[in-house]
């Protein structure tokens, strides 16, 4: 029997000669082939990228394809990406692709920067490619019969087709009559076209017409893009099958025409997205099965004043609204609160520095909203509320982010905040360095709360939070922001920012008043800037129960090698008697060895406590 011969049985000194008359060659991708051979068996990389003028790019790619050729196993590349910024050869990149079609390549993505790209002949018989992107890329001409038989993912950015036909060509079906283009893509369900040009209309009466599944379509514009979109509405039977659509400040040719396009697939939209799209119509449209709204910086002073009414009428089953402003929407756009038979089915609702009439506006808004479960508001300078109201007996879920820039004078001479009022609330994320004024009822359901706030509050504001679970806390006050002998007596987990002058004295009075504390992480997300005079740690009379019973998980970020943390660490490993994995990270890249070796001597109650410096 004879034995069959491989590559990689030939001597190195031959497997070189033999490379070295293929295209792009090099001494290093040599060492890198030959080093790797003898180390171990070849188990190649399954992300592969070249990019011109990247050595270290070049070495791993072109070792990847060379010794690909080495290697006995089947192997599969995931991606190929190709970042050219010089011309190679149709024959460099005709291997290149082969090479990755032979390894079952997945997904493929060339960026040639305007550079010409000849399609590949070998991609006409790749059954596992599922997605290709080209970028600024040149395709000059497309075969006749070129297909990609199980692609699912094509995305085109900047691709330029020097042929009229071509662009059907690549989306594979295609057929001429008298020279009109036509597209034929049943199958499709995706359509995405993003600065869309001003020929657009045309191309895309054409993409829709060939798209008898489509349920999800994207169109955009750019401000330089005056010529509407959509010149022609294409007939419902094109759109019926629509399911999400994203209009992103596209240009319409009259104030109707959105009302006339929101008809055409009024049957099955579920999903609507308006991105600075005037939707200012007088005509009522029945979106009976839209659930999910999102109006994103609107032309305010596009908009009649009850248009925003009349599109919500129409929505009967909407659960989902989203409505953001900018600082250009000078116009309120809650002139009139939409009455509650508008509202009454929305459970989420998200507001992005949007304008009032004034306050009284917000507290009207959200009690007509009567099945409001969850609410998220984003606060920038350019809204106009002072104090939010926050009067939600169904709320479950409440994210509070205000961003907002420096105070002015006005701001200091009045409260400006929040007052919050949701006995159901479970979940509390709050992100606020600029309000001086914060007030929360006593809310017993909620369980999880990330709480990050400069001003002072009252000492309800936490202490209210009694049955809480999951506590993220950073408070820069000098003083504890609860009444104390509150008890936490369902705390499990703490995340507690060390950027205040006094956070010892807070982690101590919480360590006290948690019983059940399971698991405390220290951090320092931001930069101290203490006001007050720093406060020391001093070892408890009595040690917290939680130490003594709960405690098996300490983890401490941005760790420094002061006395006052190695107290605070020395406290803790001497009393956790339950403690399972104590982790110690650095701001620095390199570990202190003194610092490490400080730690590693002090006492540790735990018998089991395992010690992790990252």
């Amino acid at each position: 029997m004879v034995k069959r011969l491989r590559l990689n049985d030939l001597p190195d000194e031959l497997i070189l000669k033999i490379f070295s008359m293929l295209p792009n060659f090099k001494e290093s991708v040599a060492t890198h082939l030959i080093s790797e051979q003898h180390e171990n068996p070849y188990n190649l990389v399954s992300d592969v990228t070249l990019e011109y003028d990247n050595e270290e790019s070049f070495v791993t790619f072109m070792s990847f394809y060379y010794g690909s050729l080495l290697s006995d196993d089947d192997q599969i590349l995931e991606r190929l990406h190709l970042k050219l910024n010089r011309n190679y050869s149709a024959s460099d990149i005709n291997f290149w692709v082969q090479v990755a079609v032979n390894t079952s390549v997945r997904k493929l993505r060339f960026n040639l920067y305007g550079g010409t790209l000849v399609l590949p002949s070998c991609l006409s018989t790749c059954t596992t490619l599922k997605s290709l992107i080209l970028r600024e890329v040149t395709i000059k001409h497309v075969p006749r019969g070129f297909c990609l038989p199980s692609l699912k993912s094509l995305h085109l950015f900047s691709v330029e087709f020097s042929q009229k036909a071509s662009n059907a060509r690549l989306l594979q079906n295609y057929y001429g009559i008298n020279d009109e283009v036509r597209f034929c893509l049943p199958s499709l369900r995706s359509l995405h076209l993003l600065s869309a040009v001003h020929h657009t209309s045309g191309l895309l009466t054409h993409l829709l017409q060939s798209c008898p599944i489509l349920e999800y379509l994207v169109v955009s514009q750019t401000e330089r893009e005056l010529s509407p979109v959509f010149s022609v509405i294409p007939p419902e039977s094109r759109l019926s099958s629509i399911k999400s659509l994203h209009l992103l400040s596209v240009e319409l040719s009259n104030d109707k025409a959105i009302a006339t396009l929101l008809k055409t697939c009024a049957g099955s939209l579920e999903y609507l997205v308006l991105n600075r799209t005037c939707y200012n119509y007088s005509e009522r449209v029945s979106l009976s099965s839209l659930k999910s709204l999102h109006l994103l910086s609107p032309s305010s002073n596009n908009i009649a004043c009850n248009s925003l009414t009349r599109l919500l009428q129409s929505c009967p089953v909407l659960e989902y609204l989203v409505v953001s402003q900018t600082e250009r929407d000078y116009m309120p756009m809650f002139r009139v609160i939409p009455p509650e038979s508008c509202l009454s089915s929305i459970k989420s609702l998200h507001l992005s520095s949007v304008k009032f009439h004034g306050d009284e506006y917000v507290a009207t808004l959200l009690k007509r909203c009567a099945a409001l479960e969850h609410l998220v508001i984003s606060r920038t300078r350019y809204d106009n509320v002072k104090l939010y109201s926050i009067n939600v007996p169904t709320l479950k879920s409440l994210t509070i982010n205000n961003s907002r820039e420096k105070r002015t004078d006005d701001d200091e001479k009045e409260n400006h905040g929040f007052l919050i009022n949701a006995p159901a609330l479970q979940t509390l994320n709050i992100k606020d360095t600029v309000s001086n004024f914060l007030m929360l009822e006593f809310t017993p359901e909620v369980t999880k709360a990330n709480i990050q706030v400069i001003c002072e509050q009252s000492e309800n504001f936490i202490g209210s939070l009694t049955s809480v679970q999951h506590l993220s806390l950073c408070s820069p006050n000098s003083e504890i922001p609860y009444r104390r002998g509150s008890v936490f007596p369902y705390l499990e987990h703490l995340e507690l920012c060390t950027c205040s002058a006094g956070w010892v004295n807070l982690l101590a009075s919480i360590l006290n008043e948690s019983p059940r504390l399971q698991s405390l992480k220290l951090m320092s997300n931001h930069s101290a800037q203490y006001n007050d005079p720093m406060s020391f740690w001093e070892e408890p009379a009595v040690v917290p129960e939680c130490l003594l019973t709960h405690l098996e998980i300490f983890e401490w970020r941005q760790y420094e090698n002061t006395v006052q943390h190695r107290k605070v660490a020395a406290c803790i490993l001497a009393n956790a008697t339950c403690l399972k994995m104590a982790t110690f990270s650095t701001r620095s890249r390199n570990k202190d060895h003194r610092m490490v070796m400080k730690l590693k001597k002090l006492k540790r109650i735990s018998k089991t406590c395992q010690l992790v410096f990252e």
